[in-house]
């Protein structure tokens, strides 16, 4: 009922909108073209007394104060817009009907409407200048012109008439007839204004209000193929009709505005009185509801209060009293199991969340199958991480420190993970394994891994910040990245099981890792061949592992293009050189076990995170060493 009331009710006030709009643009519109038309006729009775005066008469013949008195004859025929009669001469004389004293050096083959009859074509003997204000009444004004000819065909001189626009259009000064508050505004057809209620806007162009309708209705105007045309829009904060008409000879364009409100105030009532009846039917037909619900819908309204005390407070309430054994009552009683199961399956979610990715536990609840033991290949992206030096690091810390530091480096590094839409699938002490593609499988799973390794490279600053400000030591991290195919799925017993993948190539990710040093990321060939036209890299090392024939390039990043946009700081700068050298002795380590008897060598340069050492025999790159100081 409240749909039906509010359609026919906008029906209503849409239908009698657009009757008031058309009504206004009619109006408008007829308003418009009359007083162009009365214009029009004035210019067209003006030019035919002047045709006949050129015709009928020998100016040529008669003097000076016989032209004088003719002149103030035709302008008394004429009357009313009528401001002056005039002749101009080829010697420059000038003769008119006022008696007012001419400026000082008057020539009236100077003025516009001379010079226009001269360079008019041939055969034509008539004609008009461009709208303008006069100078003496600073009216808008057209001077009607036409050319004298002698018997031989020479020029004798041209005579004029200035017509008052406004006084010809007889009541564009009185406003829109059909409507309080209309203004009528005379334009030339460059929207110049020539008249308007405000004598400020004169001589401007009408869309120097800056207003966007005035501004349209400007290039409308200035558009000679437009003859006429009608607004309804916004300016000066409220709604306007506003229209122009182009009078046909005169190069004049009439423009009508009037405010809106004065139009829609009929329908405003109208409006008022129908939403009132609508609003009371509204009111009476949702008191009645309010009583029927009440003695019929109490089950169903315990039923929406605790659906809504489920979705907004997160929490589940007391199971809902079985009131009636109907239909009403079988769906109160599947509520309270569809309540018990969700209340069942959020414990299993968020205890089961700590300890594996959202989108793993989505998977094993959402499908049938998620919790069976099996997997199938899939090509993934695998990403070792381990902090460099921890084991040595950590019997220097108290126990409650290892537990602190760790905490929070896991904690920062598992947040960039899920970010990056990784999955955990394992924390081996201070090393992370994870993989990208599964259980989602993503297009781009090789620079999700190689974005996630960079952001994670970068957040390392702020974790050494909280360690030294609490007193711990500085961390730093070795990521090595390698994409392959590999067994993935839940792995285990029925007893116990994981989410988790199988296959060499973990292996070999964490043999890439092993060759990294601290803020260092190595990804393998099949990692960079995907992703090689947006990774950034410093170096390439060839590196020969044990059980693969040939070396395998590991590439060095540091950077990664758009969409994700992460670059390392540059750290290419060189080590600082010791006054004294420091003599060390070094071993080849695999594994933390040495592999060669022991090497001397000095310490000649040493920064964070780089040094130098001088010595006899030649260390591979990659090769890991141990460095003891002598002294």
């Amino acid at each position: 009922m409240t749909l039906i009331l509010s359609a026919v009710s906008l029906t209503g006030y849409l239908l009698a909108r657009n009757l008031l709009i058309d009504q206004i643009k009619n109006s408008g519109k007829h308003f418009l073209s009359a007083a162009a038309g009365e214009i029009s006729s004035r210019a067209l009775q003006v030019q035919s007394t002047l045709a006949l005066l050129a015709a009928t008469e020998n100016l040529a013949a008669i003097n000076n104060s016989q032209r004088r008195l003719l002149f103030v004859a035709i302008k008394d025929h004429l009357a009313g817009s009528v401001t002056s009669v005039f002749m101009g001469f080829p010697d420059g004389k000038f003769i008119r009907a006022k008696t007012t004293t001419l400026p000082m050096g008057f020539d009236p083959r100077k003025r516009p409407w001379y010079i226009d009859a001269l360079n008019q074509p041939p055969g034509v003997l008539s004609g008009m200048t461009d709208p303008y204000l006069d100078s003496s009444t600073n009216r808008p004004t057209i001077t009607i012109y036409q050319k004298v000819l002698g018997d031989a065909g020479e020029l004798v001189g041209i005579l004029g008439v200035d017509l008052d626009i406004s006084l010809a259009s007889g009541n564009m000064n009185l406003g829109f007839p059909v409507l309080e508050g209309g203004q009528s505004i005379l334009v030339n057809t460059n929207a110049v204004v020539l008249l308007h209620p405000d004598a400020t806007q004169i001589g401007s162009d009408i869309g120097i209000t800056g207003e966007a309708l005035d501004i349209q209705l400007s290039k409308d105007i200035k558009n000679p193929e437009l003859q006429h045309k009608q607004y309804v829009g916004r300016r000066l904060n409220q709604a306007w009709y506003m229209g122009f008409f182009r009078t046909k000879d005169a190069r004049l364009v009439l423009v009508l505005s009037v405010p809106a409100k004065n139009v829609f105030e009929p329908l405003r009532l109208l409006t008022v009185q129908i939403l009132s009846l609508d609003v009371s039917m509204i009111t009476a037909l949702l008191v009645l509801l309010s009583i029927v619900s009440r003695k019929i819908a109490k089950p169903i309204i315990d039923l929406k209060d605790s659906a809504i005390h489920v979705t907004q407070a997160g929490s589940y309430c007391d199971p809902i009293k079985v009131r009636t054994s109907d239909e009403v009552g079988q769906l109160t009683s599947a509520f309270n199991e569809m309540m018990e199961g969700l209340r069942q399956r959020d414990f299993i979610r968020d205890t089961f969340g700590r300890y594996v990715t959202k989108e793993v536990v989505d998977e094993l609840l959402d499908t049938s199958d998620g919790l069976k033991l099996g997997g199938e290949v899939r090509e993934v992206t695998i990403m070792f991480i381990d902090i460099r030096g921890f084991t040595p690091l950590c019997k220097q810390l108290g126990p409650d420190q290892v537990i602190a530091i760790l905490n929070s480096y896991l904690s920062r590094m598992s947040t960039i993970i899920g970010k990056y839409k990784g999955t955990i699938n394992e924390f081996i002490g201070d090393a992370i394994l994870t993989f990208f593609g599964a259980p989602v499988k993503f297009g781009d799973s090789p620079a999700r891994a190689v974005a996630c390794a960079l952001a994670m490279q970068l957040s390392m600053e702020e974790v050494n910040r909280e360690n030294r400000n609490r007193g711990l030591p500085s961390l730093s991290m070795g990521i090595g990245i390698n994409t392959g195919d590999v067994i993935v799925g839940n792995i285990g017993s029925e007893e116990r099981a994981k989410y988790g993948i199988v296959g060499h190539h973990i292996n070999l990710a964490s043999r890439v890792e092993g060759m990294t040093v601290g803020g260092q990321i190595l990804i393998t060939p099949s990692t960079y061949e995907q992703i090689k036209d947006g990774v950034i890299t410093r170096a390439v090392h060839p590196v020969k592992f044990k059980g693969v024939e040939e070396k395998i390039d590991l590439y060095d990043v540091i950077g990664i293009n758009s969409p994700y946009n992460l670059m390392l700081p540059d750290q290419t700068t060189g080590s600082f050189p010791l006054k004294k050298p420091i003599p060390v002795t070094l071993h080849r380590m695999k594994g933390k076990k040495e592999t060669s008897s022991e090497m001397k060598a000095r310490l000649t340069q040493f920064s964070h995170p780089r040094a130098t050492l001088e010595g006899s025999d030649r260390i591979d790159p990659l090769q890991e060493v141990r460095i003891d100081l002598t002294e």
